[in-house]
């Protein structure tokens, strides 16, 4: 089952600066998701924050794990928001 996860900063983000080693544990273990066949893709959103397609088998099972990023521990980040995917049937057949 493939997932979108916006990622985004938490209402307290302003009032924190996360440490360099923060950000690289944070790299770290998206990099370790995405060897892994979790993450797909992942981008950095112009507006802040980050986006990214998941694959999972279930979608608790990956809110528990995206619940484990270094950024989202420390409240830096809001706990991801985790939409299920499915196919666009506007590229299927057509019914006639």
């Amino acid at each position: 089952m493939q997932y979108l996860v916006m990622i985004s900063r938490s209402e307290n983000a302003s009032s924190m600066s996360p440490h360099n080693e923060e950000v690289e544990a944070e790299a770290e273990f998206v990099r370790r998701l995405y060897a892994s066949g979790i993450v797909r893709q992942v981008w950095l959103r112009a507006e802040g924050g980050a986006c990214m397609i998941s694959e999972a088998d279930d979608e608790d099972g990956l809110r528990q794990l995206l619940g484990e990023l270094p950024l989202v521990k420390t409240g830096y980040l809001a706990p991801p928001q985790i939409s299920r995917l499915r196919s666009y049937s506007g590229f299927g057949p057509r019914s006639l």
